[in-house]
């Protein structure tokens, strides 16, 4: 009888100590954080083109800077990209998508999604000469087969579980290529209860490829913490940014033309309830150029160029032969005051404004700097149609030889139209025509 009385003691004690122990440990785990860094809606800008002081943000040479800032400040760091770094399919574009991926793979991500604009070369050129982590859950295609989830274990103990989807609507030439897409919510529901069984992650990060509202109804699914949405139409989109909280989870978006990189932080306390705070991190001239990035521009800039003359016969052949546009010299025999007003204005030094940095070969800005460039009888180069460059009466007022010729009223009156063509939010953000016309009023 007493030994089996000492032995329920010793029971006992043991019990209660076990309870105090696991009190303890409860007490003693450590809140928990980590910072998610989310960029996508890229579109081709390798760096802003300097038209306006406002649009003076992001870069690659910008955001590897900002990336090195962030590395060196935490190890337990997720980056990651929700796709569309690429814009409409053109020979300029293309060497710019190329380039793009050379960035994106020096930066290191840790997840991205091939968006459906990221496409537009084929799939077999997301393959080609860079190493990106895409992620794709609920698609396979033709040429690439990223894995349908990613794992990272970071220093502090944390497992995080990143999983992407897509919306199959954007993608339907993938699928006449050979691909496969399957329903985003089912496909994302089979791969957290495999991670769930598998892996245990602490957070589940669902990246998604879709319209917003479409990625927000995923916010309800089971398992799931964050989810970060990219998809744009236009460079000249409006996208939310702002963060939707619900049950204890976040939606996110990140910016368009990568001029803000997103951070979120994610806390974890000793219960494991989770927060969030959000922000959106201008790049902006705060952040420095990162010396190997400006090399990596430079020769993009020498492809360009190379590009350009290359095309220069091509181009005097689809475009040189027909004989348009008077000049802003024949204009001025006519209208000498009108043509004073023009020539003091910013438009009519528009070429310089180029050639002091170096882009006087650059289409994407040379349709907005000279008159009728890639059109017929337009500007060609500035040796073989020097009186078309800056930006002359005719762009307004549309090709003028005839006018010229035989002079008659109401020509060129509808002139409003054009400045909408390179007065876009992107170049010119503050454009307001009867703010501005006062300024070349003549």
């Amino acid at each position: 009888m007493i030994r089996h009385r000492l032995f329920m003691a010793w029971v006992a004690a043991l019990t209660l100590f076990g309870i105090a122990s696991d009190a303890r440990s409860l007490t003693e785990i450590p809140p928990r954080e980590f910072l998610i860094v989310y960029s996508g809606n890229t579109l081709g800008e390798l760096k802003p083109c300097g038209c306006a002081k406002e649009e003076d943000q992001g870069g690659f040479e910008r955001r590897v800077t900002y990336f090195k800032q962030v590395a060196m400040k935490s190890k337990n760091t997720l980056f990651v990209d929700t796709g569309d770094s690429f814009k409409e399919p053109s020979r300029q574009g293309k060497i710019k998508a190329r380039y793009l991926m050379q960035a994106m793979s020096l930066l290191k991500y840790d997840a991205v999604i091939p968006g459906d604009k990221d496409l537009v070369y084929g799939e077999a050129f997301l393959n080609e000469g860079a190493s990106i982590p895409w992620l794709l859950s609920n698609a396979r295609l033709s040429k690439i087969n990223p894995p349908e989830t990613r794992i990272k274990k970071l220093e502090n103990g944390l497992t995080i579980a990143m999983l992407a989807v897509v919306d199959p609507d954007l993608y339907y030439a993938a699928e006449h290529n050979g691909g496969r897409i399957t329903d985003p919510k089912e496909s994302a529901k089979k791969s957290i209860d495999k991670l769930n069984a598998s892996e245990h992650p602490d957070v589940i990060v669902l990246l998604t490829h879709m319209k917003r509202d479409k990625a927000l109804s995923l916010l309800a699914l089971d398992g799931v913490d964050v989810v970060i949405n990219g998809h744009i139409e236009a460079d000249t989109d409006v996208i939310d940014m702002t963060p939707v909280k619900q049950d204890g989870k976040i939606f996110i978006q990140p910016g368009p033309r990568g001029q803000k990189m997103g951070e979120l932080t994610v806390r974890i306390d000793k219960a494991g309830n989770k927060s969030f705070d959000q922000r959106m991190v201008r790049l902006d001239s705060n952040i420095k150029f990162d010396p190997k990035m400006i090399k990596w521009y430079e020769d993009y800039n020498r492809e360009v160029e190379d590009l350009f003359f290359a095309s220069l016969d091509a181009r005097k052949d689809q475009h040189g032969k027909e004989k348009v546009y008077a000049s802003e010299q024949m204009c001025l025999t006519c209208h000498l005051g009108k043509h004073d007003v023009w020539s003091k204005s910013r438009h009519g030094h528009a070429y310089e404004t180029i050639n002091r940095v170096n882009k006087a070969f650059d289409p994407e800005c040379l349709k907005c700097h000279v008159t009728g460039f890639d059109r017929a009888g337009g500007f060609i180069s500035e040796v073989d149609t020097p009186d078309l460059k800056n930006v002359q009466c005719e762009v307004c007022h549309g090709p003028g030889l005839e006018h010229a010729e035989d002079p008659q009223p109401g020509f060129g009156s509808n002139a409003q139209q054009a400045c909408k063509l390179c007065h876009v939010k992107n170049h010119s953000p503050n454009f307001n025509f009867s703010k501005y016309w006062p300024k070349i009023k003549h």
